[in-house]
């Protein structure tokens, strides 16, 4: 789940800045690493207040292997920066900012990444760890955005990315309503993801639907992709809309009827091609049916998180919790 900061006047930008310090500390991730985090949210948070007056920080926990360290995404809907480039030379930095940059920033954080569009806003992401780190060449890239309903503590979706002998699956779950109980019925969903990593997508919805009969239930959207094969299956039960985008063109994937816990009639799974640079988005119904990445110029080719979070932006319906979970074929082709 993301930590969302909603940032418009400068004293959410300290709020933002301890928020994010506070979840480095949960995350046992030392201090000289708070610190750069605290300095590179400050700038992140200060541009969304002198360039666009408003904005939002979303936070999340990040884990590879033993390390842990923080994401961060800054969007909001400003004057976008007609240059990117111009953006990143060495002290460029507006007035009242910290004076770091963007050009700075990309050195005291790791994996920096900018999608700006000149009258719609700008998205602005980037990690944080004990030791900046480059993400190595990877078959798959995967990030994603699910953030509450307002007003809730927690989130009644959940979604998850994993690995398993070269196969890699991405799942999303929206427990049906919001609030605690929903959040236990994603969660249990999840939870039988991580312990039948080997399951195609129909049988893992198989094991789901058992699984969340003592619980209010969820839909749920199983995906699992063999990247050098360039080929994926796909299952879903419910209101998640799943797509695929290759060469500027989208293609539905089909989920069936019903409520995993307590009446599926079918479970059926599809077969589609997963080609190099492919993308892979899933994403419940706190965003609207109408994402259609054509309006983006460009945006297919930013980390998976930048296209989730722009999704977010953009779509989101704020009335439901929200979740959008996208994923690259970085094989080579």
């Amino acid at each position: 789940m993301n930590t969302a900061i909603i940032v418009e006047e400068a004293s959410q930008v300290a709020q933002a800045r301890r928020e994010a310090v506070a979840l480095a500390r949960r995350l046992a991730i030392d201090a000289d690493a708070s610190d750069r985090l605290a300095l590179a949210i400050t700038e992140a948070a200060t541009n969304l207040v002198k360039h666009a007056q408003r904005g939002t920080i979303l936070l999340a926990p990040l884990q590879i292997g033993d390390a842990a360290g923080v994401e961060v995404i800054a969007l909001d809907r400003g004057p976008g920066m007609p240059n990117v480039a111009s953006s990143m030379r060495d002290g460029h930095s507006t007035a009242g900012s910290p004076g770091l940059g963007l050009g700075s920033m990309s050195r005291i954080a790791s994996n920096l990444d900018i999608y700006s569009t000149p009258g719609r806003g700008t998205i602005v992401r980037f990690e944080i760890w004990k030791h900046a780190r480059m993400s190595p060449a990877q078959p798959i890239i995967h990030g994603g955005v699910s953030v509450p309903k307002p007003g809730e503590s927690v989130c009644g979706d959940a979604w998850s990315a994993r690995e398993c002998n070269g196969v890699h699956r991405l799942v999303v779950v929206d427990g049906l309503g919001h609030g605690p109980d929903a959040a236990r019925a994603a969660q249990a969903a999840i939870r039988v993801g991580f312990d039948h990593p080997r399951l195609a997508p129909a049988g893992l919805l198989e094991y789901v639907h058992g699984a969340l009969r003592s619980t209010r239930g969820a839909a749920a959207a199983v995906a699992s992709i063999e990247p050098h094969a360039a080929h994926g299956t796909f299952a879903g039960i419910g209101n998640i809309r799943a797509f695929t985008w290759t060469h500027d063109r989208g293609r539905d994937l089909v989920s069936h009827n019903g409520t995993l816990g307590y009446q599926v009639r079918k479970i059926q799974p599809f077969e589609f091609a997963f080609p190099p640079r492919a993308l892979l988005v899933l994403h419940s119904d706190g965003i609207d049916s109408h994402v259609d990445l054509k309006s983006y110029p460009g945006l297919d080719a930013h980390h998976p998180g930048i296209v989730a979070a722009t999704i977010y932006r953009d779509h989101l319906r704020g009335r439901d919790d929200a979740t959008v979970a996208v994923l690259r074929n970085g094989a080579r082709g």
